[in-house]
């Protein structure tokens, strides 16, 4: 007696090519982090090594930085965009205007199932300070944990497609003013961002991951809030409103600024400065790995959540979202 896998074949063979197949179920997010995580520590690990001289923007280690992140889109899967994996771009300096440095985005990404919805754009700054006074600031937190983490999302999303396109930017010369974010904003592609999810210090806390950008797009913090109670950090809002006594606004401190000047909704994912901050300590070993995978597993779970609750653009004055729920893991 044939088995039921054999009948199973012979009734498709029998109903021809138009007999509908199963999709296959998405991995399971927090496994596949959890799976992922030693590649993750090894990539931070190699970001944040002295050889590195602390990936200044327009130095040799910021270029082998950027050659690492294509190495691992590339292998990851990644499509490359119109304008090439490499975004090249320059600008002047802020005091020496006759200064000129070329900086580069990497830039790859997955094609959503219904790519009329638009693009989700993850980013994260790969440069950092560089060498000053003889020492190397290696930015373990800043920026090399925003940089991996993006590395590791990219990897679930290509085998994982979304509705929406995902575009996975890293981005270069954040320390000098947000210049790759802004270069990429410029550039107009994809034509239709409707969503920035940004990481910047991603790796180093007690307890708390900050989600920012909810008071100025409201319509977000649901979304959010349904991911929040099986989140394995505790996700916290906050530090976006000008003026509020005793708490920075971060609106402007990182590379979702450039979004959100030209009105695309963001939510910047960080952890609050800690002593180390663009010091010449932010190394690899402060660093927190449970903390830190759990912060990557919460800012995918939120991914989904987005990608699932917006199947239409967000407007800056909080246009209405789907009903489709909050996806992603964290069960």
């Amino acid at each position: 007696m044939k088995n039921a896998w054999t009948l199973a074949v012979l009734l498709l063979t029998a109903c021809g090519s138009e007999a509908p197949l199963m999709e296959a179920a998405p991995e399971d997010p927090d496994a596949f982090v959890a799976g992922d995580s030693a590649r993750v520590m090894s990539d931070l690990l190699f970001l944040s090594s002295d050889s590195l001289e602390g990936r200044r923007t327009g130095e040799p280690g910021n270029h082998v930085a950027r050659e690492f992140i294509l190495a691992a889109y590339q292998e990851a899967g990644l499509q490359e965009p119109p304008g090439g994996f490499i975004q090249p771009f320059e600008f002047r300096g802020r005091r020496d205007t006759t200064q000129v440095t070329q900086g580069a985005n990497v830039v790859g990404y997955v094609p959503g199932t219904d790519p009329s919805l638009g693009a989700i754009i993850l980013t994260a700054h790969f440069d950092h300070v560089g060498v000053r006074g003889g020492e190397v600031y290696n930015g373990a937190d800043d920026n090399a944990s925003g940089t991996v983490a993006l590395m590791s999302m990219a990897r679930y999303v290509v085998r994982n497609p979304l509705q929406h396109t995902v575009v996975f930017a890293a981005l270069d010369a954040e320390e000098m003013g947000l210049r790759g974010a802004r270069a990429f904003v410029a550039a107009g592609w994809p034509e239709n961002m409707v969503l920035n999810l940004n990481m910047d210090m991603v790796s180093r806390s007690d307890s708390l991951l900050f989600a920012v950008g909810t008071s100025h797009y409201p319509q977000l913090k649901p979304i959010l809030e349904g991911v929040s109670p099986r989140s394995p950090v505790q996700l916290r809002f906050g530090h976006d409103v000008r003026g509020e006594e005793g708490v920075q606004d971060w609106t402007g401190s990182s590379d979702q600024a450039a979004f959100h000047d030209q009105g695309i909704p963001f939510i910047y994912f960080g952890v609050e400065d800690h002593p180390d901050y663009h010091k010449p300590t932010d190394d690899f070993d402060l660093i927190d790995p449970g903390f830190f995978i759990n912060a990557i597993r919460t800012v995918l779970a939120s991914t989904l959540a987005m990608d699932t609750a917006l199947p239409t653009s967000v407007s800056p004055e909080g246009a209405q979202v789907g009903s489709g729920g909050v996806g992603g893991g964290l069960d």
